[in-house]
């Protein structure tokens, strides 16, 4: 259980999930915390997901992503050790990549989801750095209420590399894997750019 910080009393906020006044996430709704770590596998994408999706995770993402309750971080943060965990067990020093967001999100929200995710990782192990180098093109439609194949041809060539990969050992980092559109544009274009992709690192996992 999260406790109270001194944001939380200067400007009050909902509980993620019940939505009663209060700190972001209150203690009676802080189960869902609780991780539900599982492999899963997208394409030629091998992942770890902290937990599976199910409407309280919803809410908790739609708050840190779309409410402006970005202060979430660090209890998604807790809900992730188990993909601390994983990180901890790699020899070699390695990079946390997160997936890019559209410019529109990125206008709208202030912050990089991805980006807020992967610090949280890095913060935790000390043989992991963030590195931002995934750029997402302008023409890329919202993903929402798209089918699985729409999803393919929305994101199919859309990023580039606004650094040079080449030779990084890299993970992937984003908040949902669905279709796992997203996670195998990435993978490709780190791909392409000479990193070594371990694998994916997502919150959750919801079924396409």
């Amino acid at each position: 259980m999260s406790k109270t910080g001194l944001l939380d009393v200067i400007f009050p906020s909902r509980c993620a999930v019940c939505e009663l006044p209060g700190p972001n996430l209150c203690q009676g709704c802080d189960f869902v915390l609780e991780p539900k770590p599982h492999v899963f596998q997208r394409g030629k994408v091998l992942g770890l997901a902290a937990t599976s999706y199910s409407a309280e995770v919803a809410k908790l993402l739609i708050a840190f992503k779309d409410r402006g309750q970005f202060a979430l971080a660090r209890e998604l943060g807790q809900l992730m050790e188990p993909l601390v965990n994983e990180l901890l067990q790699v020899p070699n020093y390695l990079y946390l990549v997160p997936a890019p967001s559209r410019v529109q999100n990125f206008a709208k929200r202030g912050f990089q989801p991805s980006l807020l995710l992967a610090r949280q990782l890095a913060n935790r192990v000390p043989t992991a750095k963030v590195m931002n180098c995934l750029l997402l093109g302008s023409e890329v439609r919202d993903q929402v209420g798209l089918s699985s194949a729409e999803r393919f041809r929305n994101l199919s060539g859309s990023m580039r590399l606004n650094q040079s990969v080449a030779g990084k050992t890299v993970f992937l980092v984003d908040d949902v894997v669905t279709t796992g559109a997203t996670i195998t544009e990435a993978w490709a274009t780190v791909s392409l750019g000479g990193a070594i992709v371990l694998g994916a690192l997502v919150v959750s996992e919801a079924r396409a």
